[in-house]
């Protein structure tokens, strides 16, 4: 992949969607909601002390990493929420549709 130079919109968004996803990945490993605070708290943390990277290889690397370290902390059964697809509610009450259930010209 080419090299984003850093403080660019480009890697603004790169770098906001990799804390997004370890915020779901810290989600999908806890039950309670405190011990889920508390990761978060240390996942900000985290990508705070990597925020002045100015070097583009170096910022790379730091991404890489954190790429290979969310895909190796993914959580096997994720929660999906109920009504979306994937969900156990999802499509449950399918609306009946408008439309004649026989075609033709009557």
């Amino acid at each position: 992949m080419a090299s984003i130079l850093p403080f660019t919109e480009a890697n603004t968004q790169r770098v906001a969607s990799l804390f997004r996803k370890a915020l779901r990945t810290a989600y999908d490993s806890s039950y309670k909601f405190d011990a889920y605070r508390l990761e978060t708290i240390k996942i900000r943390q985290q990508f705070e002390v990597n925020r002045h990277i100015s070097d583009p290889t170096e910022l790379e690397e730091v991404i890489a990493k954190t790429v290979d370290k969310l895909q190796e902390a993914k959580h096997p059964d994720p929660y999906i929420a109920p009504c979306r697809p994937g969900g156990t509610k999802f499509q449950r009450n399918i609306e009946v549709p408008r439309t004649p259930l026989v075609p033709g010209d009557w």
